[in-house]
């Protein structure tokens, strides 16, 4: 039965990425490259780990370890993807390059097993597959596998600690009334992702204590290896259905703004105080205007990105207007500039020598079923209902 769970947790991380990454009109940001980054790593661990258990392996023996040194890069993605939320960052830092020291270093500490012939590595995980102990217990780099553990297990604990302290920090120095929800809904995200790591990293402890005591493993299958990937199953279950049912959280904080301030502890010293930017009146004037003037929706590839480059207004931060100043999401904003430029032509007489379909597709619309839909979504009627009812007034 453990082999569901680990299967479930490869869907559901596959599933979150898509979500972040390649769902259309999708918001992508550093942060979620980052989180995306986080849930394919995982997902390659859990694939590796079923490709062993199942002997599979043999058949791709190059890949054998080849999630050894990925497993020092999953904690200070997890710590960077928090950081980056609550501050919205926008790239990463060049000084954030150390906190990938430890995968390179352990890159370089299992080259000497990368590097041996083909065939001496196809023994060494057929024996491998033979005896599952192996798995923990085989030395393929410069340090013994028991010091691996050790080291991963003070990483995920260190990079715990500073994710923990990074919310609780932020939590306390933006506990402002205005913008209370969306940092509550932010925050719980947050905590429900920080604390899955931590239960995951609990539940490591747990088998690297068999691992570092050289007690068998497989052996005793059902106390110890079942408890990871039951949990690992879970968590991502938890995390990808609690993106799925809030998809505002994906929109981060768009609208919180950080303004640099002396400390009064000291002049040298500059804190950053959180504020929300309430007047977006230029921002909707401008976003206006560029709609009525330049009438970008005859595109109809228009995406809210182009409008963002054009308009010089951050991508989330022209999502968070729309739908919170206009009311509106993106697609429906733009459909109805179009559906204003239809009933504009049928009041110029312009469809008496043109098809409602044929106006439709100069308007931006790509299909013929598309302009229905958002047009009865619109009008709650068909358009030949519409205009026939237009006509008999």
């Amino acid at each position: 039965m453990y082999e569901i769970f680990y299967l479930g947790s490869l869907f559901c991380a596959l599933l979150t990425v898509y979500v972040l990454l390649f769902k259309q009109n999708a918001l992508r940001a550093y942060a979620d490259y980052l989180l995306s980054a986080y849930f394919v790593f995982i997902s390659f661990n859990a694939a590796i780990y079923l490709l062993i258990y199942y002997g599979l392996i043999v058949n791709v023996p190059h890949l054998y370890k080849t999630a050894a040194p990925i497993n020092f890069i999953i904690p200070p993605l997890a710590y960077l993807y928090v950081r980056a939320v609550l501050y919205n960052e926008k790239r990463i830092a060049i000084i954030d390059i150390w906190h990938f020291l430890p995968f390179l270093l352990f890159i370089i500490n299992h080259l000497p097993f990368y590097l041996i012939p083909i065939a001496e590595k196809k023994a060494i995980v057929q024996a491998v597959t033979d005896n599952l102990d192996l798995t923990y217990q085989y030395q393929a780099g410069l340090l013994p596998e028991s010091y691996t553990f050790v080291i991963r297990l003070i990483q995920s604990f260190i990079y715990l600690i500073f994710q923990w302290k990074l919310i609780v920090k932020f939590k306390k120095q933006n506990e402002i009334f205005e913008i209370e929800h969306q940092i509550k809904m932010v925050l719980n995200w947050l905590k429900i992702f920080t604390w899955v790591t931590t239960v995951y990293f609990l539940a490591f402890i747990f088998l690297s204590l068999f691992v570092i005591l050289n007690i068998s493993v497989f052996n005793n299958w059902g106390a110890i290896n079942f408890i990871p990937g039951a949990l690992l199953s879970s968590s991502f279950f938890v995390m990808s259905t609690y993106l799925l049912t809030h998809p505002g959280i994906l929109a981060g904080l768009p609208f919180v703004k950080y303004r640099e301030t002396n400390s009064i502890l000291s002049n040298d010293e500059v804190n950053k105080i959180a504020f929300i930017e309430e007047d977006y009146s230029k921002e909707i004037e401008n976003i206006s205007n560029y709609f009525n003037i330049n009438k970008p929706y005859l595109n109809s590839n228009l995406t809210l990105s182009q409008v963002s480059v054009a308009l010089n207004i951050p991508i989330r931060e022209l999502s968070y207007i729309l739908n919170n100043y206009f009311n509106q999401r993106f697609t429906d904003f733009v459909n109805a500039y179009r559906l204003k430029f239809i009933t504009d032509k049928f009041n110029e007489s312009y469809l008496d020598n043109f098809t409602i379909e044929s106006v439709a597709l100069e308007a931006g619309f790509a299909t013929k079923s598309g302009f229905y839909k958002s047009f009865k979504k619109f009008y709650k009627t068909t358009p030949t209902e519409y205009f026939l009812k237009i006509n008999s007034l």
